[in-house]
């Protein structure tokens, strides 16, 4: 069985799969942050349907958070280190904190899954060393990626999130891609390599292209 670190708002107690939840901020009352972290976690299942979900509770309501935050959250799942982790959204800067906790765990064996704007922008974590990035891919449905290999971005994936028509950009997107991660099989090289039999289109998305 797969473990996902899903670092975004809280899911419900019962969420199916849901292994364990940790509180990392005050909540504020917002919905907003429960239903982005219902989407993300719905669309990994959409593909990995037995995967483990492993909850760092970093936005309180609304969609906003701060490096401490995260940062304590990669704390939190380096003492039982996920295989992977989903962070669907991107901050601005970084710290020497975050990439040193980012790895940490990545040294342990996780491979890291973020967000990143398709407007070319680095954010973080996406742009920190060895993080797969993703943005949104309109070419692609959920069992397709595009092989980008931009300043930003590796990988482009679904823009929609499963279930939820209206969550729709990078943060699905990298959803979708770690959803197919999960589900490749252990023992088979479970990085960047295991999503090529994903990739449907290869470089920037060009008016009347066709698939390959």
């Amino acid at each position: 069985m797969t473990r996902i670190g899903l670092i975004d708002g809280a899911l419900p107690a019962d969420w199916p799969g849901l292994e364990r939840q940790a509180w990392l901020c005050e909540a504020d009352g917002a919905p907003h942050a429960g239903q982005h972290a219902a989407a993300m976690a719905r669309t990994i299942q959409s593909h990995a349907p037995e995967a483990a979900i492993v909850n760092a509770v970093v936005f309180p309501g609304r969609l906003a958070t701060r490096l401490p935050y995260v940062r304590t959250a990669l704390d939190w799942l380096a003492d039982a280190p996920p295989d992977l982790v989903l962070c669907a959204f991107g901050m601005a800067r970084s710290s020497v904190d975050l990439s040193i906790a980012v790895s940490r765990l990545q040294q342990a064996g996780t491979i890291f899954i973020a967000s990143a704007p398709a407007r070319g922008e680095l954010v973080y974590p996406a742009a920190l060393y060895g993080v797969l990035s993703v943005q949104g891919d309109a070419r692609c449905v959920p069992a397709e990626l595009s092989r980008l290999d931009l300043p930003h971005a590796v990988f482009g994936a679904c823009p929609e999130a499963t279930g939820a028509p209206d969550i729709r950009g990078a943060s699905p997107a990298a959803a979708h891609a770690a959803g197919l991660l999960a589900a490749c099989e252990r023992g088979k090289g479970r990085d960047a390599r295991c999503l090529e039999g994903a990739v449907r289109y290869r470089g920037r998305e060009r008016r009347g292209e066709m698939a390959d």
